[in-house]
């Protein structure tokens, strides 16, 4: 397989289920379901064993997803496959397929910056909450926590890796 230069981890195999082959997905951070119908995705299940599947069809099933992996026939290969990751390269995708909100993989390692052009610092991890996400951002040794709401995040340039910001009064003074 051809090196992979954006990827993102959509969940981990947790169990086979039933006897014809399909198995449990466990979504991870970066998980939109339309990335299910996207074709090629990535199996790693170690650190040099990974290969090309695709999803013939898949059913949620609380807050997890059911899948009948290509080439997965039986509970045998099924169960041999709990523990792999799912991934799927995103640089490859349509448009019409990728996420329609903002991911944690696609902003992670962006420049945040303040209306003035001030650097504030890099966004190192993201939260997923109910209602709103938020962006975790460092600069030397001091975290901020920045609502990924509109009245906030202004703008999201993922060409130039920069997020700006117009935080309220008050919310760059709590520390993460």
């Amino acid at each position: 397989m051809d090196t992979v230069n954006e990827t993102a981890v959509l969940g981990k195999i947790v169990k086979a289920v039933g006897r014809k082959g399909e198995v449990k997905l466990l979504p991870g951070p970066d998980f939109w379901s339309k990335a299910l119908n996207a074709g090629q995705l990535i199996l790693h299940c170690g650190e040099d064993e990974q290969r090309w599947v695709h999803v013939d069809r898949f059913r949620a099933k609380g807050k997890s997803y059911i899948l009948k992996l290509s080439g997965v026939e039986g509970i045998d290969e099924a169960e041999a496959l709990v523990g792999c990751g799912l991934e799927i390269v995103v640089s490859e995708l349509e448009e019409s397929a990728r996420p329609d909100d903002v991911m944690p993989f696609q902003v992670m390692g962006m420049i945040v910056v303040l209306p003035d052009g001030e650097r504030l610092g890099k966004v190192i991890d993201m939260l997923l909450g109910p209602s709103q996400n938020c962006l975790i951002v460092e600069n030397g040794g001091d975290r901020y926590i920045v609502p990924n709401v509109p009245e906030v995040v202004l703008s999201i340039d993922f060409d130039q890796g920069v997020v700006e910001i117009d935080p309220p009064a008050g919310l760059l003074d709590l520390r993460w």
